[in-house]
């Protein structure tokens, strides 16, 4: 179960799916073309199928004009009419999500873009995770934080965009989207934009000045004159398309995202509408038959035959119009420019082009297409799996066994020990690994054969649990016995917690498919099957029902043991398949190394540190929850005070009126509801008023306050009483670890208020933390990639570099640098690596604009050697499509020689942060392999807990600690050779918040 709210653009998968049958429609027994009807629910199925959401909605279009209609007249004038046999498809459509039991959403007078947006902003500000299904760019400007989209791709599945994926994409951020689009327009929705103006231009004009309200604040600073003069003519334009473009976020509504709860769906009364439109597979899923079984006179059969003969002009008991007043549907790219040109001759089904055209009632489903590469081997510049074509075997069912006594489970062992190899799957009672207690484990040894052990069953135990662990107690701590696992990391700890090693974990199937394409969108079994394996997988929903509103869902002791074996054996068949696959690809793209010297060794190292965890005082975060309680009523207080009345802070609205029509400050960026109030706004505020900072500072409170300080203490364990975060291997494509539930990685470091929470974490009793931390090491590894001899000379004698960098910048001795030089000098040496522009740099040392291209240039006369590296990785994956880091792993550029400018350039800058931030990751990770060894060898008592970033976190006894800060310095400074020292700093204390 996927604990998210999945929204889906209703009408923009209707069209897609529509034209996807373009040149050989489908038509249901009574002539009537079925095109969408088919195309939307197998894109809809196959979503619920991978993603398996909680909480789900269909959002669609106002019924009457919207606000934008009104605002501008002409929006969306220039649309082709919608064709009228895919007009009379959408109250079908409708009629069967009704049916199904999944909820549809409008609001009359706003488009279903209006609809999402107010929902995602609801699971934004309460940090749920929210996917937002659709092909429609606008949509790109609400990603971020939990907000992501999910495309619709032409072979079937979906390609997940978060932030990075937009920059890559378009090549400016989610959150200058808005501003992107008001620029170059949009005319399939009639929106002007500024004439003359286009993708390259206006994401050039972003990357200099950030928004637009920047531009127009700098239109001197345009060297082309060209450019200032249509930007000047185009100002009204470029606002107005801002204002029909930006999207609102307080639509009122009817329902929440706690109202969106997903019921089982009802299969059965959804059957005869796919059967009275012919489509025969879509039934056979549903129901596991062809024919619903209804007579002609039952009340579903009636309505389905009037569906299916489009005899409706409304939803039933709905009232609202099978038509598309709004133009929702009228071309988002025109039935007249070729609509089949972009499906790469496939369909939503993921069918090939020869199977289109068909009756419903002869189209069946199929596996997600894939691009085929060349013969024997990988497409240049493209991941494995991209020409990998499975072996048809592959794709056909195992024979699973249950394993109902002991002798049984030996000869299975005895098998596996004769193999030298075992997949192996546990199913439990939960997710989280810490609580979970083992129901059974599976086991495969060969392709197609596997079995199921099982220690609780419907009617109780099956086999003696001391037995079952005595026997794998055996087998899996035989260091000859190599394992093999899908997340691997949380069957070891569930192993753990019941008295069981893992001594080999040799293969885990979801690092190595990540390994082999860091930009993956979904690295879980289902997702894999399909993709490597032309597998379909039996679901746990299939096994495990939802449950019913309010009540607890069935754990899988309760599941019938012939469908428990079916589930739980084909698990480990598909991971040990999937191992067979992924092993040669592997070592066909020189990762075997990589794999397992470093991402399986360190697979038990973060195992042990999650169970380990964190203890956290309760008490401190308490004291420190009412002084921040205090100070927020100070700062309401003061504000107050200084407004002359009361008002909601926290109200975008109120704060509106108070800034900006009460106190006449300078309004900033305009919004739907107003002039913005955001971060960046109330900065440039503070420097006239004292009421904006205060704002600020109020906002910061009650984020600490409610995301750690209140938060925190409610996730400590009752058992261990320390806090359990979870290291995410395959999270980033850049290979560094990232830290979940909670996010350790994420509290503040550089302000007060952050280390008024770190102080909270403190060791075990009587121990002591120490704290590791390398020294500017991705400034390091820039120094050794480009081996420029001034940065390189600035580490190798143990200078302050940034000071460094400031004297030759400035042509001055390092003792006459000053701070705020050295600022600058800092501010470049990082911003250089993540293609800072002058733009930027000016903005964020508050300096002038001309100033910032003079510090830039000087620091590349300065460094000349990093302008090169930098030339040569960009060349270099132009050749090859793809970057690495110092130890081979690798990062794919899909974008790096694409024709749009913009595009390419946002793929050009990961391909020069990547290798630096990589090689980094790199570094750490054998940095953690040599320090848990040395630990091990030396038998210490100390622990890793934490790697936060650049940092490890330990736990030491008194009498180990001396010794500790020692070996902690020598394992990490001697982790990889490089052309420049690696430095680092050791420090000790009580609590976490003592050590920076």
């Amino acid at each position: 179960m996927n604990d998210a709210l999945y929204l889906l653009d209703g009408y923009s998968l209707i069209y897609r799916s529509y034209f996807a049958f373009i040149r050989n429609p489908l038509f249901n027994p009574r002539g009537r073309n079925a095109s969408s009807i088919f195309g939307f629910f197998r894109s809809l199925f196959l979503l619920l199928d991978q993603k398996k959401p909680s909480h789900f909605a269909v959002a669609l279009d106002s019924i009457t004009p919207t606000f934008r209609h009104e605002k501008y007249e002409e929006y969306k004038a220039t649309r082709e009419k919608s064709p009228e046999d895919l007009r009379d498809e959408i109250p079908v459509i409708e009629l069967i999500l009704e049916q199904l039991g999944i909820r549809t959403i409008r609001a009359n007078g706003y488009e279903a873009d209006d609809v999402m947006a107010t929902l995602a902003t609801a699971c934004l500000e309460r940090g749920t995770p929210c996917y937002i299904v659709s092909g429609d760019k606008d949509l790109l400007q609400l990603v971020g934080g939990p907000v992501r989209i999910l495309k619709p791709e032409s072979g079937g599945g979906f390609t997940e965009m978060d932030r990075d994926g937009v920059v890559e994409a378009w090549g400016v951020r989610a959150d200058q989207i808005l501003d992107y689009l008001s620029l170059v327009g949009d005319s399939s929705d009639n929106v002007p934009g500024v004439k003359g103006i286009g993708a390259k231009t206006a994401a050039a004009l972003l990357g200099e000045f950030d928004t637009l309200d920047g531009i127009y604040h700098n239109l001197d600073s345009i060297k082309s004159a060209s450019q200032r003069a249509k930007l000047e003519e185009g100002r009204e334009s470029a606002y107005l398309s801002r204002e029909l473009i930006m999207l609102e976020t307080a639509v009122p509504l009817d329902v929440g995202v706690d109202d969106l709860a997903l019921p089982e769906l009802n299969r059965e009364a959804a059957a005869p509408f796919f059967a009275a439109e012919g489509m025969k597979s879509i039934v056979k899923e549903l129901i596991g038959k062809e024919d619903p079984g209804l007579d002609a006179g039952h009340p579903l059969a009636k309505l389905a035959e009037q569906a299916a003969s489009r005899q409706l002009t409304s939803r039933p008991e709905s009232g609202g119009a099978a038509l598309d007043p709004s133009g929702a549907l009228d071309a988002e790219t025109a039935p007249a420019r070729s609509p089949a040109a972009d499906r790469k001759g496939g369909t939503e089904a993921g069918r090939s082009a020869p199977e289109a055209g068909r009756s419903a009632a002869e189209a069946g489903g199929g596996q997600r297409a894939r691009a085929a590469g060349p013969a024997g081997g990988p497409a240049p510049g493209a991941p494995a799996h991209q020409s990998y074509h499975p072996d048809p075997e592959d794709a056909k069912p195992g024979e699973y066994e249950l394993v109902g006594t002991l002798e049984a489970l030996d000869r299975w062992c005895g098998l596996a020990r004769k193999a030298g190899l075992v997949a192996f799957d546990s199913e439990t009672t939960g997710l989280d690994s810490m609580t979970a207690q083992p129901v059974g484990f599976s086991l495969c040894v060969e392709r197609g054969r596997a079995c199921y052990v099982a220690l609780h069953g419907p009617d109780g135990p099956v086999l003696p649990a001391d037995g079952v662990r005595e026997r794998l107690k055996k087998l899996l701590e035989d260091d000859a016995v190599r394992v093999i696992g899908q997340n691997l990391k949380y069957d070891y700890k569930v192993l753990c917690g019941w008295g069981v090693t893992i001594a080999n974990p040799w293969f885990d199937t979801m690092i190595a498919a990540w390994l082999l394409d860091t930009e993956g969108n979904s690295f879980s079994m289902d997702s894999l099957a399909g993709q490597y394996l032309n597998y379909t997988t039996v679901h746990y929903d299939d096994v495990v029902p939802k449950a019913a509103r309010g009540e607890e869902r069935a754990t899988f002791d309760t599941v019938p043991l012939d469908d428990a074996t079916r589930y739980a054996a084909e698990d480990a068949d598909v991971t040990f398949r999937l191992y067979l696959v992924l092993d040669k690809l592997l070592s066909e793209h020189g990762f075997t190394g990589l794999f397992h010297d470093v991402e399986m060794a360190l697979l038990p190292v973060l195992a042990r540190m999650e169970m380990t965890g964190i203890r956290l005082d309760p008490a401190t975060l308490a004291d420190y929850s009412t002084e921040l309680e205090k100070e927020l009523g100070g700062i309401e207080r003061e504000i107050f005070l200084l407004c002359g009345h009361e008002f909601n802070i926290g109200s975008t609205k109120q704060l509106q009126e108070v800034l900006f029509k009460e106190r006449k400050l300078s309004p900033g960026k305009k919004t739907k509801t107003g002039y913005s109030t955001d971060t960046s706004v109330l900065q440039d505020l503070a420097r006239e008023d004292p009421v904006p900072a205060l704002v600020l500072r109020h906002r910061l409170l009650t984020k600490l306050k409610s995301t750690y300080v209140d938060s925190l203490p409610k996730l400590i364990n009752p058992v261990t009483r320390r806090i359990h975060t979870h290291f995410n291997v395959t999270g980033t494509a850049t290979g560094r670890i990232s830290s979940t539930d909670p996010n350790l990685q994420n509290i503040p470091i550089r302000d007060e208020e952050g280390r008024r929470i770190r102080t909270a974490f403190v060791p075990r009793e009587g121990w002591i933390f120490v704290s590791a931390d390398y020294s500017q090491v991705e400034l390091v590894v820039l120094a050794h990639l480009s081996d420029d001899p001034g940065l390189k000379a600035a580490f190798a004698e143990g200078t302050d570099v940034h000071r460094h960098t400031g004297s030759l910048i400035f042509g001055m001795p390092e003792d006459e640098v000053t701070a705020e030089q050295r600022r600058i000098a800092k501010t470049i040496n990082f911003g250089v690596m993540y293609g800072m522009s002058a733009f930027r740099l000016a903005r964020d040392l508050q300096i002038p604009r001309r100033d910032a291209d003079r510090f830039i240039e000087a620091y590349f006369s300065t460094y000349p050697s990093i302008q090169s590296f930098i030339r040569a990785t960009v060349e270099q994956a132009e050749q090859t499509g793809y970057v690495e880091t110092v130890l081979g792993r690798r990062r794919y550029l899909a974008n790096i020689n694409n024709r749009n400018q913009t595009v390419k350039q946002a793929s050009e800058r990961i391909a020069v942060n990547t290798p630096i931030q990589g090689s980094a990751a790199d570094i750490m990770k054998l940095a953690m392999l040599r320090l848990d060894s040395a630990l091990q060898e030396r038998q210490l008592e100390s622990r890793l807990l934490l790697q936060v970033h650049d940092e490890l976190i330990l736990e030491c006894p008194p009498g180990e600690v001396e010794e500790v800060n020692h070996l902690v310095a020598e394992q990490m400074s001697g982790a990889f050779e490089l052309s420049v020292p690696l430095r680092v700093s050791v420090e000790s204390g009580e609590s976490w918040g003592e050590l920076h």
